[in-house]
């Protein structure tokens, strides 16, 4: 019982620290995902305020360049569909080829003389050491001139709100927004600006808070189970103490009843020995004492037993014939079956003689309630098949029947102490309704277990599972029908 509450409240722990952590990591990582939105959102304003004197610049440039052009060649200014201009260059043997005019395409060799003059704003080196880039186009989308060391390669958004648009695309974030000025007070755009930055220190700071989450949830578990240990402990001392106590009064008051019960059965059977002395109208109550008092005697040795099992108290242990155990259990019941008219099939295993290391006794008791069980819920006309077979290092013995069966609402309370279904106690009376637990008991304390499968009205199936012995004796297997 220890280890389950240790293991429940480990699980319960277990899953608070998860899902605490989860919590804690989602709140953490929106927050930075917000302070690094927020970091663009930033850049892209401040580099805004620049916005109308890099165009202004860019398309002075633009205009120097084309009258370059014009006046070496007196004709039509080319441009690449970049935007930028072209000119013919005469490679020297009178062909000529098309160059293109470099234009300012660093922020900083395009604002030089406002860098000097204290108007520039936008920190290039601190970009460049940032993994971070700025981006100015004009209102036709054409990138103008950019700043840092990380730009995205895709286009800009189609449409662009007033409050900007986010993208993401591998490690890389970038924030664009559309920049408005005012022309005769008419709202006019002006261009756009795009602030970009690699995600790769927000992803190293998410790494490292996960690990730091998962290290601090196996060290909080870990203490949390060195705590639990003891605390479990301690908590169930009141509690063993008083099962404990609860076990000795069961087995001193079940002891104590012997005597008296063994004096009422011996008078009993001393005034039967005389009927002459008892009235005629008596003999009803000293048969129905006779019964009580058995009832009673099975009831104290049933408690008696239970309680030497639970306090661990087992009888030794040694290696049996299971179906020496069987023939020993089910040859008892065979006149309840011929009286009920009950068919009594029993199946030795075809494999041999088979092993376990048990008291004989106790799977004797074992075998004997689930029979009798068996035997008493049957009709007139039914069958209680018995059969044995080896699995792997295991014996397998099936109790079946075609009696009442049992209802699937009560098969989970079939081995609790005392209790019965109602249809149960309309086919059957007397008894100590402790047979199955105690079945179970002794399957527990020998390391197998009882499984039950029922339909109303069907009957049902038992099957004990128990460990074989490590030694075994062959022997020719039989068949016989009770």
């Amino acid at each position: 019982m220890g280890t389950r509450l240790l293991l429940s409240y480990l699980a319960v722990t277990t899953t608070i620290l998860g899902l605490s952590g989860i919590c804690v990591y989602q709140v953490l990582s929106q927050r930075l995902q917000q302070q690094l939105d927020n970091h663009l959102e930033s850049l892209a304003q401040t580099a805004a305020r620049t916005l109308p004197v890099v165009r202004h610049e860019f398309e002075e440039h633009l205009e120097d360049a084309e009258d370059e052009v014009w006046q070496e060649r007196n004709s039509q200014v080319f441009r690449l569909e970049s935007g930028n201009p072209i000119r013919p260059v005469s490679d020297g043997d009178g062909s000529e080829t098309i160059a293109q005019i470099t234009l300012p395409n660093n922020l900083s060799e395009l604002m030089d003389k406002y860098r000097q003059e204290g108007i520039f704003e936008v920190p290039s080196d601190y970009l460049r050491s940032h993994s971070q880039g700025v981006e100015w186009f004009n209102p036709q989308r054409r990138l103008m001139v950019r700043e840092g060391d990380l730009f995205p390669t895709w286009e800009i958004a189609e449409t662009i709100p007033e409050t900007g648009v986010k993208q993401q695309h591998d490690k890389l974030r970038s924030y664009t927004i559309p920049v408005m000025g005012e022309y005769r007070d008419v709202p006019q755009l002006v261009g756009y600006i795009r602030a970009s930055e690699s995600t790769e220190m927000f992803d190293a700071e998410l790494q490292r808070l996960r690990w730091g989450l998962g290290i601090g949830s196996v060290v909080a578990l870990a203490l949390t189970a060195i705590g639990g240990t003891w605390l479990t402990r301690e908590s169930l001392k009141p509690v063993e103490r008083s099962f404990d106590r609860l076990r000795q009064f069961t087995a001193d008051a079940s002891h104590e009843l012997r005597s008296p019960l063994t004096a009422i059965k011996t008078s009993v059977s001393v005034m039967q020995h005389h009927p002459e002395r008892i009235h005629p109208s008596d003999t009803q109550k000293i048969a129905a004492i006779i019964s009580a008092a058995d009832q009673m005697s099975e009831l104290v040795e049933d408690l008696l037993l239970l309680a030497r099992i639970d306090d661990g108290g087992q009888e030794e242990r040694r290696v049996i014939s299971l179906d020496e155990v069987l023939d020993d259990a089910i040859e008892p019941l065979l006149w309840l079956a011929q009286n009920k008219r009950v068919i009594f099939d029993y199946t030795p295993p075809s494999e041999g003689e088979l092993l376990v290391r048990a008291n004989g006794g106790h799977l004797r008791r074992l075998f004997a309630n689930l029979a009798e069980n068996a035997l008493q819920y049957t009709p007139e006309g039914g069958q209680v098949t018995v059969q044995v077979m080896r699995q792997q290092q295991d014996v397998l013995v099936s109790v079946r029947d075609t009696g009442i069966g049992i209802a699937a609402a009560d098969i989970p309370h079939l081995f609790d102490r005392f209790w019965r279904a109602d249809k149960a106690r309309s086919h059957r009376h007397g008894g100590t309704g402790l047979g199955l637990s105690i079945a179970q008991t002794i399957a527990h304390g020998y390391g197998g277990q009882i499984t039950v499968s029922s339909k109303l009205g069907q009957g049902s199936c038992f099957q004990v599972r128990l460990p074989l012995a490590n030694t075994t004796r062959s022997s020719p297997g039989t068949f016989r029908i009770l």
